[in-house]
């Protein structure tokens, strides 16, 4: 699904954030990214997600590539963002509506989905995140571990073939990393692609199919 093609980033200051990078990622598996700090895992994620673009190399979905010009093309960069869902490491700053159900139904909205089908959607991962207490509340009055929930069902609900998630476990107490643990086992399914970045040794001998290392001079082991 996702192919990085001796893929390079330099900042405007020419420091270097990546430094040839080749990918192959396939549905069906999880990958877990690890990596000292400053390594390069930020910037790799904000090229996934089209962000940011490679300044050298080339990166490829589902066979066709993510360009800055194709990426400024609406219809285009619609279908690109429903293919990838993004849980940030801090969750709180995905989380901007007046409650939990209205942040699952905001993405859905924004794909043109009609109002049966939103209601449906956010009922199910409601349901699914364990939610239903707290439908009404505000997402920035919640817990750490229920905006994480939160910021998941309202991804999850637009049902993204690939989902990247940065650090799930930050900042959760060890009842949240368990459940979260055995919730990113649930969503191993043989048509989504997980990655996944990590420095939590437990969550990558649990979840990952293969752990991909990237080294503190911004390149792979």
């Amino acid at each position: 699904m996702i192919t990085l093609d001796h893929v390079s980033y330099k900042y405007p200051d020419g420091n270097l954030a990546l430094d040839d990078i080749s990918l192959h990622l396939t549905a069906g598996r999880c990958y877990c990214l690890s990596g000292p700090n400053g390594c390069g895992k930020s910037t790799l994620f904000r090229i996934l997600n089209g962000l940011s673009f490679a300044t050298a190399g080339s990166y490829l979905l589902n066979g066709e590539e993510i360009t800055e010009k194709k990426l400024r093309d609406k219809a285009f960069a619609a279908s690109f963002h429903r293919s990838i869902g993004y849980i940030m490491q801090n969750t709180e700053v995905q989380l901007f509506t007046r409650s939990v159900e209205d942040e699952i139904a905001f993405g859905l909205y924004q794909m043109g989905l009609p109002e049966e089908e939103v209601t449906a959607r956010v009922e199910k991962y409601i349901a699914l995140l364990g939610l239903e207490s707290l439908r009404h509340r505000a997402p920035f009055n919640l817990s750490g571990g229920e905006k994480k929930r939160t910021a998941l069902a309202a991804i999850l609900a637009m049902e993204p073939p690939v989902l990247i998630m940065d650090e799930p476990l930050s900042g959760l107490d060890e009842d949240g990393q368990i459940w979260v643990t055995d919730f990113i086992q649930s969503l191993k399914t043989p048509d989504r692609l997980l990655l996944i970045a990590t420095h939590n040794k437990d969550l990558i001998s649990t979840i990952a199919d293969e752990t991909i290392y990237m080294t503190k001079d911004h390149s792979l082991l």
